[in-house]
Formats: structure tokens, C-alpha cells, sequence
């Protein structure tokens, strides 16, 4: 059996459970917390992020691109890549831009303000780091808006990995009740579909000690 090691919060954790589950393939978790990394954990990734995949040969897949290509490897159904390049190239970038630029940009700042800053520092969270964080959100969510104003998926005429991260990185920001679509109505649709998969029940039944889901995050009506 596959294990996967993640934390709720963390969206690249949550995009591979996603996967996981879209595949069907049986897995335990573990929990780690990624600012304290137990001692176990860092012998199977000395960097101390998330997220670790062991799989059935015993063999540690180390990040969510990594995760990723291995899963392609396997040629599993359905085709979560596509099969031709020049989607395969958008897949990949998109992947990357929430591996890079929305975790910089929006997710780091929100979890260390929401989160770190109370757990670890024991500090009140800094505002102007929040609304500074939301605004990017903003642009993140009226560009990704705009590449489903004729579409359905991001990428394609099905569900790929580019939905599926997409979709990982938006519902950390619902846990914590930070997701405002505004009239974005393109994106808020393609969530709203993706968030009434069958994959994602394992996602809305998430609950963090001290820190529980906003009140709108298990529903599929925003």
C-alpha cells in the first residue's frame, strides 16, 4: 500500500491525495507537521517538505511534481496529462505556477500569518501581510477566471493535473475561509465542480485541532 506523508494545509499535499483518490489507489496518510519535522521523517527527506510518497516498492517520491510524473509513469486511467505536448507543456506550466508562484505570493504568507504565527511564534498575525496575500489572490483568481471563460478544465477538454492542483491550492484558501470568488463566475463554476467529485469528500472531512474548517467549507454551494 502506498503512504503518503502530508499535512491539511499544505495544497501540494492535498493535490496528491486528490490524485490518489481520482486513480482510486489505495494509500495511508501520515500526519506531519511541516515546521517541525519528526526525526523519521527528515531520514526519508532531509529538506522537511511535504509532500512524501512511498510507494509499493518502498521507494520515497519527494515533492508533487515528483509525485506526479511517477503517477504518469504508470499509465494509469484516466489520463489525467493528455497526450499531446503542447498540453502536456500547459499542464506542467500551470502545476508550476502554484508550486511557485501562488505559494509564494498567496499561500506562504496566509499559512504563516493563520497559522505558524500562532502555533509556533505564539504572535498575532500581521494584517497588512494578509491583505497583501488576498490581493494576490485576487489576481490569481481573475487570471485563472479568464483562462476558463471559454472552457471547462483548465487545460484541455477533460480533467488534468492542471484542474486538480488548481483546485488543491483554492480549497486550503476555503478551509481557512479566505475564498472569495467575487464575480468571477467562470471559476467559481469550475470549483464548484470539482469540489462535488467524489475525490474531494476525503478533503471536506479535514479537521485541524484548534483550527477548524470555516463553516462553508464542507458545503458545494459557495
Amino acid at each position: 500500500m502506498h503512504t503518503l506523508y502530508h499535512y491539511y494545509l499544505c495544497p501540494s499535499s492535498r493535490f496528491i491525495r486528490l490524485v490518489l483518490e481520482e486513480y482510486k489507489i489505495t494509500y495511508d496518510t501520515q500526519l506531519e507537521n511541516y515546521w517541525k519535522p519528526q526525526k523519521e521523517f527528515l531520514l526519508l527527506n532531509p529538506a522537511g517538505c511535504l509532500p512524501v510518497l512511498i510507494n509499493l516498492e518502498n521507494y520515497a517520491l519527494i515533492g508533487a511534481n515528483v509525485c506526479m510524473e511517477y503517477f504518469k509513469s504508470l499509465n494509469l486511467k484516466p489520463n489525467l496529462m493528455n497526450d499531446d505536448y503542447k498540453q502536456q507543456a500547459e499542464i506542467r506550466r500551470v502545476c508550476n505556477w502554484f508550486e511557485i508562484v501562488f505559494k509564494k505570493e498567496v499561500l506562504d504568507p496566509i499559512i504563516y500569518e493563520k497559522v505558524y504565527s500562532r502555533v509556533v511564534d505564539n504572535i498575532n498575525p500581521n494584517s497588512n501581510n494578509i491583505r497583501l496575500a488576498l490581493q494576490n489572490l485576487n489576481f490569481h483568481i481573475q487570471y485563472f477566471d479568464y483562462l476558463l471563460k471559454y472552457k471547462d478544465w483548465l487545460v484541455g477538454e477533460s480533467l488534468t493535473y492542471s484542474d486538480l492542483i488548481a483546485t488543491a491550492n483554492f480549497s486550503t484558501m476555503d478551509y481557512l475561509g479566505l475564498l472569495d470568488f467575487g464575480q468571477c463566475q467562470h471559476i467559481k463554476e469550475w470549483y464548484l465542480k470539482l469540489k462535488s467529485r467524489p475525490s474531494f469528500k476525503t478533503l471536506l472531512k479535514d479537521q485541524i485541532v484548534g483550527l477548524n474548517p470555516d463553516n462553508n467549507y464542507k458545503y458545494i454551494d459557495l
